[in-house]
């Protein structure tokens, strides 16, 4: 019986045993899901590695080391950082509003105040000139600012 087959079974019987092994279970039932995940990126990357184009054999490689890093334990759930808030600018993308460009470099507290600040490069007007300066926005220049991030070239949105 695999763990999350006999989990359900102590989780329907409700004593105090049965809670102690599900919450046992539910640790192996993870460990299978990892190791099923592992096996699988191995599996692709013997598949893209068999390819005659370099991205192709680039994938493979990069499959070959995700499943390295599950089978060692990297994946855990402490280790597990949360990704960024989508509520805010994040690093490395382009945003557009109405008339204005922001570049993301950055994303930093303020020494003042802690508050969240995106670092990076403003495209805007500036006595009726469009340039690109070094800027600093904050929350409320999100929240305010009619921000969305630009697509990239070739996307379409």
């Amino acid at each position: 019986m695999s763990a999350y087959h006999e989990l359900l079974a102590h989780l329907r019987c409700g004593t105090d045993e049965g809670s102690r092994r599900a919450k046992e279970l539910i640790g192996d039932y993870r460990a299978e899901v990892l190791a099923e995940t592992s096996t699988w990126l191995v599996k692709k990357a013997r598949e893209f590695r068999a390819a005659s184009r370099k991205r192709e054999r680039e994938q493979g490689d990069t499959c070959a080391i995700l499943a390295s890093q599950i089978a060692r334990g990297a994946v855990r759930p402490n280790n597990l950082r949360m990704l960024p808030d989508a509520g805010f600018f994040e690093v490395d993308r382009e945003y557009v509003s109405d008339t204005q460009k922001f570049r993301c470099e950055a994303i930093t507290p303020s020494p003042a105040t802690g508050e969240r600040r995106a670092i990076g490069w403003k495209f805007a007007p500036v006595y009726d000139v469009h340039h690109w300066h070094a800027t600093a926005l904050d929350p409320d220049d999100w929240a305010h600012g009619g921000w969305t991030e630009a697509p990239k070239a070739g996307e379409q949105r």
